[in-house]
């Protein structure tokens, strides 16, 4: 198929026969039913597989660039598999605790990941990834302030085949990708997925020597064993799918997949200082590519496991019975080393600032859905259980010390703690039990008009304790409960075959808890959003654009926002705005056959949120707070050209820009006084395909990725006052390219 045919920055599109020059039709299951992206009345954009190799995405963490406008994610300080993952400016800054719901969901294949550590995993064989912009709560398990990600894999196929991609690239990456269907036998069909991902961090590990015998934490060994380098990217795991089908209308799919992460964490660089620095250490307005000074550093390994049983029963035409259960596992370990941003530059005081943090947890979900249709009605209902055990430990290593000249540091062996081991500990059972569903009336007599209404009634569950805080059990609990019914209503018409209109209301909640970095286990509230939404989706030029626009206001009341102790940057307070906040958008996604065998799509975002005041628990003064990680305005634009056919293959070719103007990466004046610098990125593929080589298919792509090697924050914080006033950003990675090689079987 042609560039064309696959590649697209908002939706999966294709030409049909060559005379015809039109888009193909967009299907999407966001609704729990199969049905045409311009039919359903919700702001959605779907990404194909090949969109996702054209714009080099292989896991969540590769969205950090704005591949994906709608989609705000960045890494949480400097660890490198725990992120913020939001939309529509609902982000939270820190979402790692065991005890904090997340305001996106992330789905894959109807099953709700509990915690944002561990999203930094290879994607599977991906169909498609699906963005629902806005609350969700009456067609998901969990409910979401800010929108929803799904992840739709493919499943197995009953028929031999193989696809198979091998890579290679600067900072010595290297990846691979098979997936293998087998013939089907009785009844059942069989798949495996495998997948690695490796690349060499970009800022250097001075490190040479170590004290001997040097020991962190119960790892031991010598300067080889602690000098990793910052960002190094080291992924690996696999997929086994079995779906049984014993009859048309029965089929029961399990898929069991792991995966493991080896990375390490981002530099952070020194942007800025109060102090007078020593001699040898320098301020870092740019991306460094070798670090201020050599000190321990550690790989981040991440494990995650999980089981699911998917069963479809197609009761009759008009009615399927769906249940989705899953258990998965995860295990996460975060060093993060700051190699000095966290300093007070005076003789004989700490450097090296090195954070352990380790995340256990696990989940069990079970979720029972019908989905059927009448003459007049389309509807949905489920039922849904969440149970989630997690436990969370965290330890800071002083690992240098400043001489008495100042001109360099001295490792210490053994590194110092702040506290006798673990410096805090906490550990939560969390339960979520919901009923929901919606129902669309199509009236007989007025076949133009749909009308949409839902609710969701939820009750959530936490309890817990603080096993530790400095190494001693504080003896602090906590035991909270949340129940609401939320609802939604949408009307939509159609104008005509290729044009219609929505309007929708919606409101959702994001449960309350207790904060575990807190010293007194402080509670916090729900946080309720409500949203009003415009919608228009049409099809232009005969069949040759589609334009989807989306305008919305949203109300958050008693929004949940973290603070820093200038004393001690490890604990903080969760506390609930009082005022109101309001953030208003507009989302437009364009897809346009241009002329020839030239595809263009544009995403654009604009987010207006103003910042609202609230009192800092710590200071007891009152700021102006905005939105975090939210830019006013966001795009990305793409172009995919089909050269003229060879007699040997097709060359196609894909290039994109990923532009904003701007964000604060934690919303508040104290921590983040300035704006990000605006964002400019420029990323492109080559490929020639369809090579025939016998009985199989091959293609050989070059790609590149910020050719123009841009530099811009993913990430800044100022340290309070009085802790040195340093200001630490991370940076996005350096200019990247490689060569890929397919061959389909």
């Amino acid at each position: 198929m042609s560039a064309i045919g696959l590649a697209l920055a908002t939706t999966p599109v294709a030409l049909q026969a060559e005379e015809a020059r039109v888009l193909e039709e967009i299907v999407v299951t966001a609704q729990k039913r199969t049905e045409s992206l311009q039919d359903a009345p919700i702001s959605i954009i779907a990404y194909t597989s090949e969109t996702l190799d054209d714009f080099g995405i292989n896991s969540l963490t590769d969205t950090f660039n704005g591949a994906m406008p709608s989609l705000r994610v960045a890494p949480f300080v400097g660890r490198p598999s725990a992120m913020s993952v939001g939309m529509r400016g609902m982000v939270p800054v820190d979402a790692t605790q065991i005890t904090r719901d997340t305001t996106v969901g992330i789905y894959i294949d109807g099953v709700y990941l509990g915690r944002v550590q561990g999203l930094g995993m290879e994607l599977a064989d991906v169909e498609r990834i699906e963005v629902l912009r806005g609350p969700q709560g009456t067609l998901f398990g969990r409910n979401t302030v800010g929108g929803a990600v799904s992840v739709v894999t493919r499943r197995p196929t009953g028929e031999w085949g193989a696809d198979i991609k091998a890579g290679m690239g600067n900072l010595d990456g290297r990846t691979l990708a098979a997936h293998v269907n087998l013939p089907a036998f009785a009844g059942f069909s069989f798949k495996v997925d495998a997948v690695l991902d490796r690349r060499d961090g970009w800022v250097k590990n001075p490190l040479e020597t170590l004290p001997a015998n040097y020991s962190i934490n119960g790892k031991t060994g010598d300067a080889s064993d602690f000098d990793y380098d910052w960002g190094k990217v080291e992924r690996h795991g696999y997929r086994l799918s079995l779906e049984w089908q014993p009859v048309d209308s029965f089929s029961l799919l399990y898929t069991y997949d792991r995966s493991k992460e080896d990375p390490t964490g981002g530099y952070h660089h020194l942007g800025g200082t109060t102090q007078r620095l020593p001699g040898f250490v320098r301020l870092e307005t740019d991306r460094a590519s070798r670090g201020r000074i050599g000190v321990p550093n550690l790989e981040a390994p991440q494990m995650v496991e999980g089981h699911g049983l998917l069963a479809e029963w197609d009761i009759s035409e008009s009615l399927l019975l769906r249940s989705i259960t899953s258990y998965r596992r995860l295990d996460s370990t975060q060093w993060d080393q700051d190699s000095g941003s966290f300093s007070t530059f005076r003789a004989g005081s700490s450097s090296g600032r090195f954070s352990f943090a380790n995340v256990d947890q696990n989940q069990f979900s079970q979720e029972i859905q019908f989905v059927g249709n009448t003459d007049s009605l389309q509807y949905v209902a489920g039922a849904y259980y969440f149970r989630e055990e997690g436990e969370d430990t965290a330890t800071v290593f002083t690992t240098a010390t400043y001489n008495s000249t100042l001109t360099g540091i001295t490792l210490r062996n053994p590194p110092t703690t702040s506290g006798r081991v673990p410096d805090r500990a906490a550990e939560a059972l969390v339960k979520s039990k919901a009923l929901f569903g919606q129902v669309t009336w199509t009236p007989a007599a007025l076949q133009d008009l749909h009308v949409t209404v839902g609710a969701r009634y939820t009750d959530d569950s936490k309890d817990g304790r603080l096993i530790a805080i400095r190494g001693v059990d504080p003896l602090l609990s906590f035991d909270q409960g949340y129940k609401r019914i939320d609802p939604t209503v949408t009307v939509a018409w159609d104008l005509s075959e290729t044009t219609n209109v929505y309007a929708k209301y919606a409101r959702a909640y994001r449960a309350g808890g207790s904060n575990t970095r807190s010293a007194t286990l402080r509670a916090f509230d729900e946080e309720v959003v409500v949203s009003y939404e415009l919608g228009l989706k049409t099809e232009l030029l005969e069949g040759r654009g589609r334009l989807n626009l989306a305008g919305y206001t949203m109300a958050l009341q008693d929004a949940q926002v973290d603070f820093s102790n200038p004393a001690n940057v490890s604990v903080t307070e969760t506390i609930n705005v009082s005022k109101k906040r309001k953030v208003n958008g507009i989302e437009a996604d364009l897809t346009l056959l241009a002329w020839n065998n030239l595809l263009l799509n544009l995403n654009y975002v604009w987010t207006e949120a103003k910042r609202t005041p609230v009192t800092n628990p710590f200071s007891n003064l009152t700021i102006p707070l905005g939105v975090a990680q939210t830019p006013t305005h966001a795009a990305s634009l793409a172009l995919d050209y089909d050269f003229p056919r060879f007699e040997f293959g097709t060359l196609t070719f894909h290039a994109d820009m990923q532009w904003n103007s701007g964000y604060t990466s934690t919303g508040g004046k104290d921590t983040d006084p300035t704006e990000t610098n605006e964002v400019v990125l420029v990323n492109a593929r080559l490929t020639l395909g369809e090579i025939a080589l016998g009985a199989t298919e091959a293609s050989v792509s070059v790609w590149g990725k910020n050719l123009t090697d841009k530099t811009f924050e993913l990430f800044d914080y100022l340290l309070p006052t009085t802790l040195n006033s340093n200001r630490f950003v991370m940076y996005n990675d350096p200019r990247t390219w490689g060569l890929e090689v397919r061959v389909t079987l």
